[in-house]
């Protein structure tokens, strides 16, 4: 059954509201619209949000506004006791986007009638917008499958985060986690194009100097310019733009004012966290040090250090040892792969790295060559593999 929220400043009218409505749909009330916002920010997305107009705190057509700017796939009606002048309705349309405008005292026929093909547009825009964003996950993994192999510097730095973004975005509920995940694989982008210093400077735990560090803020600019005239990767732009702003305060953070900070989005936030986390390691930091640092900085909220730290004590470190045949999509590994090239050995895959089917057999390749040192050994916290990481 589809769930959907009613408000309205006056309880009675709420109340006959659900009334009509609750023996069709699973229906949610808030009374006025300042709880009606906390209601959808703490249990939505709803698939259908009515509102009545006449709310004295705030109208149900700027209410009905702002929920579209919370959940732009839900779908909006606003409902009124009294008639509404043109210019409210031109609001209403212009302003709201609202869906469905109806008179309180219509039939109930006609309001369930309205609020199941409401309820239906919410199913195809969601379902369709699901989709779209698996399929530019599968792409963007596909894209950071291929730079990873071509540059192994690169592999090291980024790769390992995946699967520290997924938990941590899963213990701070990002509503977006898809697009969060399609965000930092097309970063990678920046990375190829960071000048080799910088990035051979990160690697050996070096301090980069004020301008290094602006470079190494602003790769996630570079990737927005390759999809930022692809309307339906604007969400993932808008991410990476904030990213790239998240870095710059979390990296410089004397060179902004306050006054001058813009906002920063929670998946951008959770983007500059797991990399800030990453670059910590290379400079040897522990994670007491780490986490005091995090709760120093006013770009994260202590509950989402909060959350971070309980993201750490989470990953069991204790290790499984598998063999080739035993490695399965979704498994982190525990310790670096280690194979041999021109006599040499080197590093084939780091730690902390979440295996895919494309890496998996690109090692199978290199064992039938002997390229490979076996046994692999994995995060034991990973033999399981978590649903939906065996896509590229």
């Amino acid at each position: 059954m589809s769930s959907i929220l009613i408000v309205d400043s006056d309880g009675k009218s709420l109340t006959a509201m659900q009334r009509k409505l609750r023996k069709s749909f699973e229906t949610h009330i808030a009374l006025g619209p300042r709880l009606g916002l906390q209601r959808i920010r703490e249990e939505g997305p709803y698939a259908l949000v009515l509102a009545e107009f006449s709310m004295p705190e705030m109208d149900g057509i700027d209410f009905l506004a702002e929920v579209r700017t919370l959940c732009p796939e839900t779908t909006r009606v606003l409902v009124s006791r009294s008639p509404m002048d043109v210019a409210s309705l031109m609001r209403a349309i212009n302003s709201g986007k609202i869906h469905h405008v109806l008179p309180a005292s219509c039939e109930e026929a006609t309001l369930g009638a309205a609020v199941q093909e409401g309820v239906d547009h919410y199913k195809r825009i969601s379902t369709s917008a699901g989709n779209m964003h698996e399929v530019h996950a599968i792409f963007a993994k596909a894209v950071h499958e291929l730079v990873c192999w071509l540059r192994g510097d690169v592999r090291g730095v980024i790769s390992p985060l995946l699967p520290l973004l997924r938990s941590l975005g899963q213990k701070a509920q990002n509503p977006m986690p898809t697009i969060t995940e399609t965000a930092i694989l097309l970063s990678i982008i920046g990375l190829i194009v960071l000048p080799p210093t910088v990035l051979e400077k990160i690697v050996r735990g070096q301090t980069l100097t004020d301008d290094e560090l602006l470079i190494f803020a602003r790769h996630p600019e570079h990737a927005v310019e390759w999809v930022r005239h692809l309307p339906q990767l604007q969400e993932v732009a808008n991410v990476l733009r904030e990213y790239a702003n998240a870095l710059h305060l979390c990296l410089l953070p004397e060179s902004a004012e306050p006054a001058e900070r813009p906002a920063i989005s929670m998946e951008a936030t959770l983007l500059a966290m797991v990399l800030e986390y990453r670059l910590a390691g290379y400079a040897q930091l522990e994670n007491a040090e780490i986490l005091a640092r995090m709760r120093r900085n006013s770009l994260y909220s202590q509950t989402l250090v909060k959350a971070f730290e309980a993201v750490l004590l989470d990953l069991d470190q204790d290790e499984v040892e598998l063999s080739l045949d035993g490695l399965q999509p979704g498994m982190v590994l525990a310790r670096a792969v280690i194979g041999i090239r021109d006599g040499v050995e080197v590093v084939m895959v780091p730690e902390g790295y979440e295996l895919s089917r494309t890496t998996i057999v690109f090692l199978r390749q290199s064992a039938r060559n002997g390229q490979v040192r076996e046994p692999f050994f994995v995060r034991k916290m990973s033999v399981i593999p978590q649903e939906d990481n065996d896509i590229a």
